[in-house]
């Protein structure tokens, strides 16, 4: 998922080429730099490749704002509360996520030649996660639990099967009643 970097104070602007904003980065999924920065002791926080309104806040006005919208900030670090403000102020501040960018439609095989013998090796082979692109370039990443088989698939009848994620928590300040799938089809 794509991560958000937390540096150890607000002060930090840069390291290893990659711009901070009152202490906090963004990176892509997959980018490189993460190692290094997990190595180094930063705290590492899934969810978007985006700073949040609530990010670019320093570290004494996040502990001013806190109370008022239900967070003890009492021992918490950025990180820890950035996610509280984010969750508390959810309901009024939301990205409604509308759709999933589109999944490939996945290769099943023949059926003289099936690569998956049933649902649970499909299941197996689907993404972890998926993503949704905002209309402002924001990127969410949304874990997947599992996949549900919606049509029965059966390696050996030619078809399109579609698989259906059960989403996992969305990450603050998402919100979604939409869900993702995927076409499995087996060739004749």
């Amino acid at each position: 998922m794509a991560p958000r970097i937390y540096a150890p104070n607000d002060a930090h602007e840069s390291n290893y080429v990659v711009p901070f904003v009152e202490g906090v980065a963004a990176l892509d999924d997959g980018d490189t730099k993460l190692a290094w920065f997990t190595a180094k002791g930063y705290e590492i926080v899934s969810g978007t490749n985006r700073i949040t309104p609530i990010d670019r806040l320093p570290f004494a006005e996040l502990i001013r704002l806190a109370p008022f919208v239900g967070v003890n900030p009492a021992n918490k670090e950025k990180f820890e509360l950035v996610a509280l403000i984010e969750a508390a102020v959810k309901t009024v501040y939301k990205l409604t996520i509308a759709a999933f960018d589109a999944i490939a439609n996945v290769s099943a095989g023949t059926v003289a030649v099936p690569l998956f013998a049933d649902a649970a090796a499909v299941i197996a082979a689907l993404p972890t996660s998926v993503k949704a692109t905002l209309a402002d370039g924001t990127v969410a990443t949304v874990p997947v639990t599992t996949w549900v088989d919606t049509d029965t698939y059966d390696p050996a009848v030619a078809a399109s099967y579609t698989f259906t994620a059960t989403l996992g928590t969305i990450p603050a300040p998402f919100a979604t009643a939409v869900t993702a799938s995927v076409e499995v089809v087996v060739a004749a």
